[in-house]
């Protein structure tokens, strides 16, 4: 929302009166018969400790403070509002107000936050970064009084405002250069002094513990709000682990024909889910945001599988190709499964175990699927189907119909096993 945004339809249809602010009233005046040297400075901070001292209350400002060390301890989210109504009251101004630095935006300018007194109806509007008082604040890093800034500053002029003078104060947490200011409107000229300057200053202080006050308990709620779901996550994935453990036991023992068999078999798998499991730890941690849940690449997890077996260190027996492709912790459990199968089999009875045989993994989108083509070639020469379906071919087609909600096809070429695989692309992120 833009300053020009928050004016009312009066203002914009080009009714040029302003608010002049004079001992505490507000009036109503053109904005010809309020008269300003257009020669005069328009920085004059020198001036504050020439002026006479007034107007102060000493105990007004320990009660302001007693008050704000309350708010910190019981309400944090009312300290910096309350900060800025002080600033209002202890300098007796007639606005006052937060100018905080977004540099997000494009180009950077100040949010108005917490606005009190005669100008608080431009809550939320934004301001330039530079050509502004706030802007010159900043680059000066200190404190400005800046008289009638609507002589210069054109986006000022265009609301018809009439500012006697501003006081701004910069805002810093800790050695951080300044993020944004704490500025109070006077009612007349020559209104501030040099204890206006040291209240503003020491509450420009207060509101600098204060935002750091609050960005600690976001960056502490996001803390917890990510060892939350990550909590949530790995009870997941651990569940899901051992029910898959216990599926993988079960079958191998309905299919092994003796004891040795079942522990070689059991201990393959268990070996390609440990593989799967410490992937995350190795791939894509430079990319890995913190906090985030764990990911793996689709071709670093084949290589993985393929590279389980030394025999296939030989260049060119392998290739992979297609577009990185991003898994989840359960696709990844999944497919690490999958391939393990494929890579056994293919050792035992296909192209990996001859010394000629390769390997050709292909995958691309199709539409809501990803396709995955395995092919095999160089090995023995296959005369069709195996005379029953095996376990590792039953564990795939289980796995895969799961969370995946895929399906597998294996094509005996007499060249070499072809095997399909069709996969939900929207389940790969699990």
């Amino acid at each position: 929302m833009a300053i020009a945004d928050t004016l009312d339809s009066a203002a914009r249809a080009g009714f040029l009166q302003v608010e002049a602010f004079r001992e505490g009233e507000v009036s109503t005046h053109a904005a010809e018969s309020f008269p300003v040297d257009p020669s005069a400075r328009l920085f004059i901070t020198d001036d504050l400790s020439a002026r006479p001292r007034n107007r102060h209350r000493p105990s007004a400002e320990r009660l302001a403070v007693r008050q704000l060390l309350g708010k910190m301890v019981d309400a944090p989210d009312e300290v910096m509002p309350r900060m800025v109504a002080h600033a209002l009251e202890l300098t007796q101004a007639s606005a006052s107000g937060l100018s905080i630095l977004d540099e997000s935006h494009d180009p950077p300018v100040f949010r108005w936050q917490h606005l009190n007194g005669a100008l608080a109806r431009f809550e939320g509007a934004l301001t330039p970064r530079h050509n502004s008082p706030c802007g010159e604040t900043l680059d000066r890093d200190a404190p400005l009084l800046c008289r009638h800034p609507e002589l210069v500053y054109d986006w000022i002029a265009e609301h018809s405002l009439v500012i006697p003078e501003v006081l701004l104060v910069p805002i810093r947490i800790g050695k951080e250069r300044a993020h944004g200011t704490l500025w109070v409107v006077a009612r007349h000229e020559d209104q501030f002094d040099s204890e206006d300057l040291r209240i503003v200053s020491e509450l420009a202080d207060l509101v600098a513990v204060a935002c750091k006050m609050q960005r600690d308990k976001l960056r502490l709620q996001e803390a917890l709000e990510q060892q939350a779901m990550i909590a949530r996550e790995m009870d997941h994935r651990v569940k899901n682990l051992f029910a898959l453990t216990q599926a993988m036991i079960e079958m191998s023992a309905r299919h092994a024909t003796s004891p040795a068999e079942l522990a070689q078999s059991l201990t393959g798998r268990l070996q390609a889910l440990a593989r799967a499991h410490a992937m995350p730890e190795h791939t894509g941690a430079a990319e890995k945001e913190p906090g985030s849940l764990d990911r793996t690449e689709l071709s670093a997890l084949i290589q993985a599988s393929l590279e389980a077996h030394t025999s296939l260190a030989e260049p060119g027996r392998v290739c992979c190709k297609g577009e990185p492709i991003p898994l989840g912790p359960q696709a990844t459990t999944s497919l690490a499964l999958m391939f393990h199968e494929l890579t056994t089999n293919s050792v035992k009875y296909g192209s990996l175990g001859s010394g000629e045989g390769r390997v050709r993994v292909e995958w691309e989108a199709c539409g809501p699927d990803l396709v995955i083509r395995w092919e095999e070639r160089g090995g023995p020469r296959l005369a069709g189907p195996p005379a029953r379906q095996g376990f590792g071919t039953k564990l795939m087609q289980q796995v895969l119909r799961g969370r995946l909600k895929g399906r597998l096809e294996k094509n005996w070429d007499p060249d070499g096993l072809v095997a399909i695989v069709r996969l939900m692309r929207d389940r790969l992120a699990d």
